[in-house]
C-alpha cells in the first residue's frame, strides 16, 4: 500500500486503539509523549493495512491538550527525539525487547509542525487489532496531568468489563515506571494511586476504588474495582453528537453558497474543506464570486485553503528580520569594551522570545527562536565583537 502524508485531525472525540499487550507492556512515558503516541494512534483508520506519514501541527496539539508552554515548540521536537530511541520493554512472551515508538520524525522548519510515522515494529499493536485490544476516545487521557494517571487509566480500561483487577505492589511499581520511586507505601497512595484516582473520576469515563492486600504488615497486592463514571462517560457523546450537528449545518451552508455560484459540492469535499476553518472556507468563497478568471473555482479553493492556513500562522519576512534586528541591537554593547564573553543560546532565549513577541504572536516568537537560534546568535556574538577595543 502506498504511504500517504495525512494531517492529524485533533478531536477529543478520536478514538485510540491499542492491543493490550503494548498496554499491558513495561515502559515509561512522561505524560507529553504518552498524548503523542495517543493521538497519533487516534488517526490510524480500521482499513490501514500499514502505518502512514503524518503532519503533527504543534500549535493545534498545544490547543487541544490546553498547554500554556512558552517552548512547545522546543519541547515536541526534544519529545519526538527521544521516540524515536529504542527503549525496553517486556513483551507477551515475557522477553527483554527494544523497539522504538517512531521510525521518524522531521521538524517542518517554518512550518510549525513534525513529520512523524510509528515505527513498522509497532504494527502488532495498532493494526489488524480483532480480540485483546483497548478502545477509548482520546479526551479521556488527553487532559490528564500526570503520567501515573494516563498509564493506570489504560490499564483499568483494558479491564473495565471484569470489573476488577489484582496487581502486586510490585508489578504495579513497574507498570507505572516507577520501580523504586515512592518507596513508602504512604507517599505511593497519596502521590500516584490517589491523586490518579481524582483525576479519573473528574475527567475521564471510568473511576475506580482500591483496597490493600497485605502480608504481615505489609502491603503486597492492590485490588482495583472499576465502575463507568455516570459524571463524564456521556460528556463525549453528547458533544460529538453537537459537533457532528454543527458541522453538517456548516456543509449545508456552504453547499448553498456553492449552489449560488453553480457549483455542486458534496458534503464529503466541504468536510475537508472545513479542516481549514470554516471562516477560510466562506473568505475563499466570496473571492472567487468577483473573480470571472478562475476556470476551475472548486480546484482552485482546495489549493488555496491550506496556503492560506500556513500564511496565516507564519509571521511576515519583514517582521522576522525586524525582530532578530531588536533583538541583536538590544544585546550589544553601545560603546567599545576590552573583554567579551561569548552569550549561550540558553542563556539568550527568553530574552530572544519577548523580544520577538513585540512584532508576532507568542507561538510564532517560539517557533522563530527553536529555528533560526544558533543563526541569531552567532550573528550576536559576531556584532559584539566588532565593540571589541
Amino acid at each position: 500500500m502506498t504511504n500517504e502524508n495525512r494531517d492529524i485531525i485533533f478531536k477529543d472525540s478520536n478514538l485510540v486503539s491499542k492491543a493490550n499487550t503494548i498496554i499491558e507492556a513495561t515502559y515509561k512515558l512522561g505524560v507529553m509523549e504518552q498524548k503523542i503516541i495517543s493521538t497519533i494512534a487516534s488517526n490510524i483508520r480500521p482499513t490501514d493495512k500499514d502505518f502512514q506519514t503524518y503532519t503533527f501541527s504543534i500549535k493545534q496539539f498545544k490547543d487541544l491538550i490546553g498547554s500554556k508552554s512558552k517552548n512547545i515548540y522546543g519541547e515536541i521536537d526534544k519529545i519526538t527525539t527521544k521516540l524515536m530511541q529504542p527503549f525496553l520493554f517486556i513483551n507477551a512472551e515475557g522477553k527483554p525487547t527494544r523497539i522504538a515508538w517512531l521510525s521518524k520524525a522531521t521538524y517542518n522548519t517554518n512550518e510549525g509542525s513534525v513529520t512523524v510515522r510509528f515505527d513498522p515494529d509497532l504494527k502488532p499493536f495498532f493494526l489488524f487489532l480483532s480480540e485483546k485490544f483497548t478502545r477509548y476516545k482520546l479526551g479521556n487521557i488527553i487532559h490528564l496531568r500526570s503520567s501515573y494517571s494516563i498509564r493506570l487509566y489504560e490499564l483499568l480500561k483494558s479491564y473495565e468489563g471484569l470489573t476488577e483487577r489484582t496487581f502486586t505492589l510490585v508489578e504495579l511499581r513497574i507498570k507505572l515506571g516507577i520501580p523504586d520511586k515512592y518507596p513508602k507505601w504512604i507517599n505511593f497512595r497519596q502521590r500516584v494511586l490517589d491523586h490518579a484516582k481524582d483525576e479519573l473520576e473528574e475527567k475521564t469515563d471510568i473511576t475506580f476504588t482500591y483496597e490493600t492486600i497485605k502480608k504481615g504488615r505489609s502491603v503486597e497486592k492492590v485490588k482495583f474495582k472499576i465502575k463507568q463514571n455516570p459524571k463524564v462517560s456521556s460528556i463525549p457523546d453528547i458533544q460529538e453528537k453537537m459537533d457532528k450537528v454543527m458541522e453538517k449545518e456548516d456543509v449545508l451552508e456552504i453547499q448553498k453558497l456553492g449552489k449560488e455560484l453553480g457549483l455542486n459540492l458534496s458534503a464529503k469535499l466541504v468536510s475537508e474543506w472545513l479542516q481549514y476553518g470554516k471562516e477560510n472556507v466562506l473568505e475563499l468563497i466570496d473571492y472567487i464570486k468577483y473573480k470571472t478568471d478562475i476556470k476551475n473555482p472548486i480546484g482552485y479553493v482546495s489549493s488555496v485553503l491550506p496556503k492560506k492556513v500556513k500564511d496565516k500562522e507564519e509571521p511576515e519576512a519583514d517582521n522576522v528580520q525586524k525582530a532578530i534586528r531588536q533583538f541583536i541591537l538590544n544585546n550589544i554593547p553601545k560603546r567599545k569594551v576590552k573583554r567579551l564573553e561569548y552569550l549561550p543560546d540558553w542563556m539568550m532565549e527568553e530574552i530572544a522570545i519577548e523580544v520577538f513577541k513585540q512584532f508576532m504572536t507568542e507561538e510564532q516568537a517560539n517557533n522563530l527562536w527553536l529555528e533560526k537560534k544558533v543563526e541569531i546568535i552567532q550573528e550576536l556574538n559576531t556584532q559584539r565583537e566588532k565593540m571589541l577595543v
